[in-house]
Protein backbone atom coordinates (compact mmCIF):
# COMPACT_ATOMS: atom_id res chain seq x y z
CA UNK A 1 0.00 0.00 0.00
CA UNK A 2 3.10 1.84 0.51
CA UNK A 3 3.65 3.02 -3.23
CA UNK A 4 7.52 2.62 -3.24
CA UNK A 5 6.98 0.41 -6.05
CA UNK A 6 5.27 2.93 -8.26
CA UNK A 7 8.86 4.86 -8.51
CA UNK A 8 10.47 1.24 -10.37
CA UNK A 9 7.63 0.58 -12.62
CA UNK A 10 8.31 1.23 -16.64
CA UNK A 11 4.73 1.22 -17.55
CA UNK A 12 4.32 4.47 -14.70
CA UNK A 13 7.26 6.19 -15.95
CA UNK A 14 5.65 6.26 -19.29
CA UNK A 15 1.94 7.43 -18.09
CA UNK A 16 1.76 8.41 -14.35
CA UNK A 17 -1.91 6.90 -13.60
CA UNK A 18 -2.35 5.36 -10.64
CA UNK A 19 -3.89 2.20 -12.74
CA UNK A 20 -0.65 2.14 -14.48
CA UNK A 21 1.68 1.52 -10.89
CA UNK A 22 1.68 -1.71 -9.28
CA UNK A 23 -0.44 -0.40 -6.55
CA UNK A 24 -3.27 0.42 -8.90
CA UNK A 25 -3.15 -3.14 -10.62
CA UNK A 26 -3.58 -4.79 -7.35
CA UNK A 27 -6.19 -2.46 -6.64
CA UNK A 28 -8.08 -3.34 -9.74
CA UNK A 29 -7.71 -7.17 -9.05
CA UNK A 30 -8.68 -6.68 -5.19
CA UNK A 31 -11.96 -4.62 -6.58
CA UNK A 32 -12.87 -7.48 -8.87
CA UNK A 33 -12.05 -9.98 -6.84
CA UNK A 34 -14.45 -8.51 -3.98
CA UNK A 35 -17.48 -7.74 -6.91
CA UNK A 36 -16.69 -3.86 -6.57
CA UNK A 37 -15.52 -4.01 -10.19
CA UNK A 38 -16.71 -5.67 -13.84
CA UNK A 39 -13.52 -7.13 -15.90
CA UNK A 40 -13.95 -4.49 -19.24
CA UNK A 41 -11.87 -3.16 -21.57
CA UNK A 42 -10.30 -0.36 -19.68
CA UNK A 43 -9.49 -2.85 -16.73
CA UNK A 44 -7.33 -5.50 -19.35
CA UNK A 45 -5.83 -2.72 -20.68
CA UNK A 46 -4.14 -1.71 -17.33
CA UNK A 47 -3.78 -5.06 -16.79
CA UNK A 48 -1.98 -6.03 -19.79
CA UNK A 49 0.34 -3.20 -20.00
CA UNK A 50 2.29 -4.75 -17.31
CA UNK A 51 5.47 -5.52 -18.65
CA UNK A 52 6.05 -8.38 -15.98
CA UNK A 53 8.63 -7.28 -14.68
CA UNK A 54 9.06 -7.57 -11.41
CA UNK A 55 10.96 -4.59 -10.14
CA UNK A 56 8.15 -3.77 -8.05
CA UNK A 57 8.77 -7.23 -6.46
CA UNK A 58 12.38 -6.74 -5.73
CA UNK A 59 11.49 -2.98 -4.40
CA UNK A 60 8.57 -4.06 -2.42
CA UNK A 61 9.51 -3.73 1.54
CA UNK A 62 6.76 -6.00 1.93
CA UNK A 63 7.68 -8.64 0.04
CA UNK A 64 4.26 -8.54 -2.22
CA UNK A 65 4.36 -11.58 -4.29
CA UNK A 66 3.16 -9.36 -7.53
CA UNK A 67 3.97 -11.74 -9.93
CA UNK A 68 2.80 -14.52 -8.94
CA UNK A 69 -1.01 -12.34 -8.03
CA UNK A 70 -0.48 -11.32 -11.47
CA UNK A 71 -0.30 -14.86 -13.43
CA UNK A 72 -3.31 -15.68 -11.27
CA UNK A 73 -5.43 -12.98 -12.05
CA UNK A 74 -4.57 -13.13 -15.45
CA UNK A 75 -5.56 -17.05 -15.62
CA UNK A 76 -8.65 -16.14 -13.72
CA UNK A 77 -9.49 -12.98 -16.05
CA UNK A 78 -8.45 -14.20 -19.61
CA UNK A 79 -11.56 -16.34 -19.95
CA UNK A 80 -14.16 -13.44 -19.15
CA UNK A 81 -12.21 -10.97 -21.58
CA UNK A 82 -14.60 -9.02 -23.51
CA UNK A 83 -14.71 -10.89 -27.38
CA UNK A 84 -13.15 -13.92 -26.02
CA UNK A 85 -9.20 -14.73 -25.16
CA UNK A 86 -6.92 -12.66 -26.74
CA UNK A 87 -6.12 -13.92 -30.66
CA UNK A 88 -2.46 -13.41 -30.76
CA UNK A 89 -1.68 -15.27 -27.07
CA UNK A 90 -3.34 -18.16 -28.39
CA UNK A 91 -1.56 -18.79 -31.35
CA UNK A 92 1.20 -18.21 -29.40
CA UNK A 93 0.65 -20.71 -26.83
CA UNK A 94 -0.03 -23.38 -29.90
CA UNK A 95 3.36 -22.43 -31.52
CA UNK A 96 5.32 -22.60 -28.32
CA UNK A 97 4.41 -26.38 -27.50
CA UNK A 98 5.35 -27.87 -31.02
CA UNK A 99 9.00 -26.83 -32.61
CA UNK A 100 8.41 -28.01 -35.82
CA UNK A 101 5.20 -25.70 -36.83
CA UNK A 102 7.38 -22.99 -34.55
CA UNK A 103 9.96 -23.19 -36.87
CA UNK A 104 7.86 -22.97 -39.92
CA UNK A 105 5.86 -20.19 -38.51
CA UNK A 106 8.99 -17.83 -38.31
CA UNK A 107 10.64 -18.26 -41.22
CA UNK A 108 7.45 -17.31 -43.18
CA UNK A 109 7.15 -14.45 -40.75
CA UNK A 110 10.74 -14.32 -42.49
CA UNK A 111 9.49 -14.12 -45.76
CA UNK A 112 6.42 -12.20 -45.37
CA UNK A 113 8.73 -9.55 -44.29
CA UNK A 114 10.66 -9.78 -47.09
CA UNK A 115 8.03 -9.23 -49.12
CA UNK A 116 7.12 -6.09 -47.46
CA UNK A 117 4.09 -8.06 -45.66
CA UNK A 118 4.68 -8.13 -42.13
CA UNK A 119 6.01 -5.31 -39.77
CA UNK A 120 6.02 -7.98 -37.20
CA UNK A 121 8.56 -10.01 -38.38
CA UNK A 122 11.23 -7.25 -38.20
CA UNK A 123 12.78 -8.83 -34.59
CA UNK A 124 13.62 -12.00 -36.42
CA UNK A 125 16.69 -12.88 -37.74
CA UNK A 126 17.67 -15.54 -40.59
CA UNK A 127 16.35 -18.85 -39.66
CA UNK A 128 19.08 -21.51 -38.97
CA UNK A 129 19.13 -24.89 -40.10
CA UNK A 130 17.36 -27.05 -37.56
CA UNK A 131 19.87 -28.30 -34.80
CA UNK A 132 20.94 -31.48 -34.05
CA UNK A 133 21.89 -32.19 -30.13
CA UNK A 134 24.09 -35.00 -29.01
CA UNK A 135 22.24 -36.76 -25.59
CA UNK A 136 25.53 -36.07 -24.02
CA UNK A 137 28.52 -34.11 -24.52
CA UNK A 138 31.81 -35.72 -22.27
CA UNK A 139 34.52 -32.86 -21.02
CA UNK A 140 36.89 -31.92 -22.89
CA UNK A 141 39.50 -31.56 -19.73
CA UNK A 142 39.44 -33.18 -16.19
CA UNK A 143 35.94 -34.26 -15.13
CA UNK A 144 34.38 -31.90 -12.57
CA UNK A 145 31.01 -33.38 -13.01
CA UNK A 146 27.94 -33.54 -15.06
CA UNK A 147 25.03 -30.61 -15.26
CA UNK A 148 21.96 -30.98 -17.85
CA UNK A 149 21.01 -27.52 -20.88
CA UNK A 150 17.69 -26.69 -21.19
CA UNK A 151 16.90 -25.88 -24.48
CA UNK A 152 13.89 -23.64 -24.45
CA UNK A 153 11.61 -23.53 -27.74
CA UNK A 154 12.33 -19.79 -29.31
CA UNK A 155 15.92 -19.89 -27.75
CA UNK A 156 16.15 -23.38 -29.53
CA UNK A 157 16.08 -22.17 -32.88
CA UNK A 158 17.03 -18.57 -32.93
CA UNK A 159 19.94 -18.81 -30.08
CA UNK A 160 21.50 -22.00 -31.54
CA UNK A 161 24.79 -20.12 -31.07
CA UNK A 162 25.24 -19.53 -27.42
CA UNK A 163 24.06 -22.91 -26.74
CA UNK A 164 27.10 -24.22 -28.45
CA UNK A 165 29.02 -21.72 -26.82
CA UNK A 166 27.24 -22.75 -23.94
CA UNK A 167 28.04 -26.47 -24.06
CA UNK A 168 31.98 -25.72 -25.25
CA UNK A 169 32.36 -23.62 -22.39
CA UNK A 170 31.52 -25.86 -19.99
CA UNK A 171 33.06 -29.15 -21.39
CA UNK A 172 36.20 -26.65 -21.77
CA UNK A 173 35.79 -25.92 -17.53
CA UNK A 174 35.49 -29.99 -17.41
CA UNK A 175 31.89 -30.50 -17.46
CA UNK A 176 30.01 -33.12 -19.52
CA UNK A 177 26.59 -31.35 -20.33
CA UNK A 178 23.12 -33.46 -20.51
CA UNK A 179 20.32 -32.97 -23.18
CA UNK A 180 17.15 -34.44 -22.24
CA UNK A 181 15.81 -34.75 -25.56
CA UNK A 182 11.82 -34.91 -24.33
CA UNK A 183 12.25 -31.65 -22.50
CA UNK A 184 10.08 -29.16 -24.02
CA UNK A 185 8.94 -24.85 -23.40
CA UNK A 186 9.51 -23.36 -20.42
CA UNK A 187 5.70 -22.58 -19.89
CA UNK A 188 6.38 -19.11 -19.20
CA UNK A 189 4.48 -16.87 -21.87
CA UNK A 190 1.78 -19.24 -21.09
CA UNK A 191 1.82 -18.68 -17.87
CA UNK A 192 2.07 -14.80 -17.76
CA UNK A 193 -0.11 -14.60 -20.41
CA UNK A 194 -3.65 -16.18 -18.69
CA UNK A 195 -2.80 -20.04 -19.03
CA UNK A 196 -1.64 -21.08 -15.88
CA UNK A 197 -3.17 -24.90 -16.66
CA UNK A 198 -0.80 -25.48 -19.96
CA UNK A 199 2.03 -24.00 -17.90
CA UNK A 200 1.96 -26.22 -15.47
CA UNK A 201 1.40 -29.48 -17.87
CA UNK A 202 4.76 -28.02 -19.55
CA UNK A 203 6.28 -27.96 -16.34
CA UNK A 204 6.00 -31.46 -15.45
CA UNK A 205 7.07 -32.31 -19.23
CA UNK A 206 10.13 -30.90 -18.79
CA UNK A 207 10.53 -32.48 -14.96
CA UNK A 208 10.19 -36.09 -16.48
CA UNK A 209 12.33 -34.97 -18.93
CA UNK A 210 15.63 -34.09 -16.41
CA UNK A 211 14.18 -36.35 -13.92
CA UNK A 212 16.84 -38.85 -12.49
CA UNK A 213 19.72 -37.07 -14.23
CA UNK A 214 22.58 -37.05 -11.67
CA UNK A 215 23.68 -33.09 -12.17
CA UNK A 216 25.26 -30.89 -10.38
CA UNK A 217 23.51 -27.54 -12.03
CA UNK A 218 20.33 -27.55 -14.58
CA UNK A 219 21.22 -24.05 -17.11
CA UNK A 220 20.24 -22.14 -19.43
CA UNK A 221 21.32 -19.21 -21.69
CA UNK A 222 18.16 -17.11 -21.77
CA UNK A 223 17.74 -15.46 -18.35
CA UNK A 224 13.44 -15.07 -18.65
CA UNK A 225 13.33 -18.86 -19.82
CA UNK A 226 15.59 -20.32 -16.40
CA UNK A 227 13.31 -17.55 -13.80
CA UNK A 228 10.32 -19.47 -14.90
CA UNK A 229 12.06 -22.82 -14.26
CA UNK A 230 13.84 -21.61 -11.08
CA UNK A 231 9.96 -21.16 -9.66
CA UNK A 232 8.64 -24.78 -11.08
CA UNK A 233 8.37 -25.24 -7.30
CA UNK A 234 5.75 -22.76 -7.10
CA UNK A 235 3.80 -24.24 -10.22
CA UNK A 236 3.82 -27.92 -9.51
CA UNK A 237 2.50 -28.49 -5.77
CA UNK A 238 0.44 -32.16 -6.59
CA UNK A 239 1.08 -34.42 -6.62
CA UNK A 240 3.69 -35.22 -3.91
CA UNK A 241 6.20 -37.10 -5.80
CA UNK A 242 6.04 -34.28 -8.19
CA UNK A 243 6.08 -31.34 -5.93
CA UNK A 244 9.18 -33.54 -4.73
CA UNK A 245 10.83 -32.95 -7.93
CA UNK A 246 10.28 -29.79 -8.67
CA UNK A 247 11.89 -28.24 -5.52
CA UNK A 248 14.94 -30.41 -6.40
CA UNK A 249 14.49 -29.09 -10.05
CA UNK A 250 13.86 -25.42 -9.05
CA UNK A 251 17.24 -25.59 -6.28
CA UNK A 252 19.55 -26.49 -8.88
CA UNK A 253 18.45 -24.18 -11.63
CA UNK A 254 21.27 -21.45 -12.74
CA UNK A 255 21.96 -18.59 -15.19
CA UNK A 256 24.67 -19.98 -17.24
CA UNK A 257 26.81 -16.87 -16.74
CA UNK A 258 26.49 -17.00 -13.28
CA UNK A 259 27.58 -21.11 -12.87
CA UNK A 260 30.61 -20.13 -15.34
CA UNK A 261 31.24 -17.53 -13.28
CA UNK A 262 31.52 -19.26 -10.03
CA UNK A 263 33.40 -22.70 -11.94
CA UNK A 264 37.07 -23.70 -10.82
CA UNK A 265 38.61 -23.14 -14.55
CA UNK A 266 41.22 -25.59 -15.64
CA UNK A 267 45.09 -23.59 -15.31
CA UNK A 268 45.62 -24.42 -18.65
CA UNK A 269 42.39 -22.49 -20.32
CA UNK A 270 43.11 -18.88 -21.41
CA UNK A 271 41.05 -16.43 -23.13
CA UNK A 272 42.56 -14.32 -26.19
CA UNK A 273 42.89 -10.18 -24.98
CA UNK A 274 39.83 -8.07 -26.71
CA UNK A 275 40.24 -4.94 -26.69
CA UNK A 276 36.90 -4.20 -27.28
CA UNK A 277 34.48 -1.59 -24.86
CA UNK A 278 31.53 -4.28 -24.25
CA UNK A 279 28.45 -2.39 -22.82
CA UNK A 280 25.97 -5.24 -20.59
CA UNK A 281 22.15 -4.93 -20.35
CA UNK A 282 20.92 -6.53 -17.56
CA UNK A 283 17.52 -8.33 -18.41
CA UNK A 284 15.03 -7.78 -16.02
CA UNK A 285 14.65 -11.59 -15.31
CA UNK A 286 18.16 -11.83 -14.30
CA UNK A 287 18.54 -8.99 -12.38
CA UNK A 288 14.63 -8.44 -10.46
CA UNK A 289 14.12 -12.55 -10.51
CA UNK A 290 17.63 -14.36 -10.28
CA UNK A 291 19.29 -11.64 -9.02
CA UNK A 292 21.88 -12.79 -10.57
CA UNK A 293 22.73 -9.38 -12.42
CA UNK A 294 26.56 -8.93 -12.12
CA UNK A 295 27.33 -12.61 -13.23
CA UNK A 296 27.77 -11.56 -16.96
CA UNK A 297 30.26 -8.89 -15.98
CA UNK A 298 31.93 -11.11 -13.51
CA UNK A 299 32.22 -13.73 -16.10
CA UNK A 300 33.56 -11.69 -19.17
CA UNK A 301 36.21 -10.64 -16.87
CA UNK A 302 38.28 -13.52 -17.81
CA UNK A 303 38.62 -11.59 -21.04
CA UNK A 304 42.10 -9.67 -21.25
CA UNK A 305 42.17 -5.94 -22.05
CA UNK A 306 38.08 -5.86 -22.57
CA UNK A 307 36.64 -3.04 -21.36
CA UNK A 308 32.74 -3.34 -19.69
CA UNK A 309 30.80 -0.58 -19.12
CA UNK A 310 26.94 -1.50 -17.79
CA UNK A 311 24.19 -0.32 -19.74
CA UNK A 312 22.64 2.99 -18.36
CA UNK A 313 19.66 2.66 -16.32
CA UNK A 314 19.80 -0.84 -16.38
CA UNK A 315 17.10 -1.35 -14.15
CA UNK A 316 14.15 -0.13 -16.21
CA UNK A 317 12.61 -2.67 -18.80
CA UNK A 318 14.10 -3.02 -22.58
CA UNK A 319 10.07 -3.60 -23.38
CA UNK A 320 10.83 -6.87 -24.99
CA UNK A 321 9.36 -8.79 -21.95
CA UNK A 322 8.58 -12.13 -23.49
CA UNK A 323 5.57 -11.63 -25.94
CA UNK A 324 5.20 -8.16 -24.94
CA UNK A 325 7.00 -6.40 -28.03
CA UNK A 326 4.11 -8.45 -30.20
CA UNK A 327 1.22 -7.66 -28.46
CA UNK A 328 1.98 -3.62 -27.33
CA UNK A 329 4.63 -3.27 -30.04
CA UNK A 330 3.74 0.94 -29.23
CA UNK A 331 4.70 1.09 -25.82
CA UNK A 332 7.68 -1.71 -26.18
CA UNK A 333 9.13 0.40 -28.69
CA UNK A 334 9.00 4.26 -26.35
CA UNK A 335 11.09 1.63 -23.80
CA UNK A 336 13.34 0.38 -25.92
CA UNK A 337 14.13 4.26 -27.10
CA UNK A 338 15.67 5.16 -23.94
CA UNK A 339 18.11 2.36 -23.83
CA UNK A 340 19.13 2.45 -26.95
CA UNK A 341 19.91 6.05 -26.43
CA UNK A 342 22.14 4.55 -23.48
CA UNK A 343 23.76 2.46 -25.51
CA UNK A 344 24.70 5.40 -28.15
CA UNK A 345 26.17 7.43 -25.10
CA UNK A 346 28.57 4.40 -23.91
CA UNK A 347 29.98 4.24 -27.44
CA UNK A 348 30.15 0.56 -27.32
CA UNK A 349 31.51 -1.53 -30.00
CA UNK A 350 29.55 -4.80 -28.78
CA UNK A 351 26.35 -5.29 -26.65
CA UNK A 352 25.79 -8.26 -24.16
CA UNK A 353 22.63 -9.47 -22.77
CA UNK A 354 21.39 -12.92 -21.14
CA UNK A 355 17.68 -12.93 -22.71
CA UNK A 356 17.24 -13.62 -26.43
CA UNK A 357 13.80 -12.17 -26.20
CA UNK A 358 15.49 -8.41 -25.27
CA UNK A 359 18.52 -9.30 -27.98
CA UNK A 360 15.91 -9.28 -30.57
CA UNK A 361 14.03 -6.52 -29.90
CA UNK A 362 16.95 -4.12 -29.06
CA UNK A 363 18.01 -5.54 -32.45
CA UNK A 364 15.07 -4.44 -34.38
CA UNK A 365 15.34 -1.33 -33.05
CA UNK A 366 18.55 -0.69 -33.86
CA UNK A 367 18.19 -2.19 -37.28
CA UNK A 368 15.29 0.98 -37.22
CA UNK A 369 17.38 3.31 -36.69
CA UNK A 370 19.89 2.45 -39.37
CA UNK A 371 23.15 1.37 -36.75
CA UNK A 372 24.81 -1.62 -37.05
CA UNK A 373 25.82 -3.72 -33.61
CA UNK A 374 26.80 -6.94 -32.57
CA UNK A 375 24.61 -7.99 -29.99
CA UNK A 376 25.84 -11.18 -28.12
CA UNK A 377 25.23 -13.55 -25.52
CA UNK A 378 27.89 -13.25 -22.65
CA UNK A 379 28.49 -17.50 -23.08
CA UNK A 380 29.00 -16.14 -26.69
CA UNK A 381 31.62 -13.64 -26.81
CA UNK A 382 33.54 -15.67 -23.91
CA UNK A 383 34.01 -18.93 -26.17
CA UNK A 384 35.05 -16.60 -29.36
CA UNK A 385 38.12 -15.61 -27.42
CA UNK A 386 38.54 -19.23 -25.86
CA UNK A 387 42.15 -20.35 -27.30
CA UNK A 388 42.61 -23.41 -25.39
CA UNK A 389 40.80 -26.18 -25.10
Amino acid sequence: MCGICSQHCPTYALNPNENESPRGRLALIAAVNQGQLTPSPPLFEHLDHCLGCRACERACPSQVAFGEIMDQARDLLEPQRPGGRHLGKRIGHALLGHRRILRTTLTGLRWAQKAGFSKVAGVIPPIPARPKWQAYYPPRNKPQGDVALFLGCVNEILGQEELRAAIGLLNSAGYGVHVPPQQACCGAMHRHNGNMRAATELAKQNLRAFENRQVEAILHTASGCTAALQEYDKWVKSPRTQAGIATEFSAKTQDISHFLATARWPEHVRFSPLPARVAVHSPCSLKHVLQQANAPMQLLANIPRIELVELPDNGHCCGGAGSYMLTQPKRAARLREDKLDALHETQADILVTSNIGCALHLQAGLRERGRTLEILHPVTLLARQLNTP
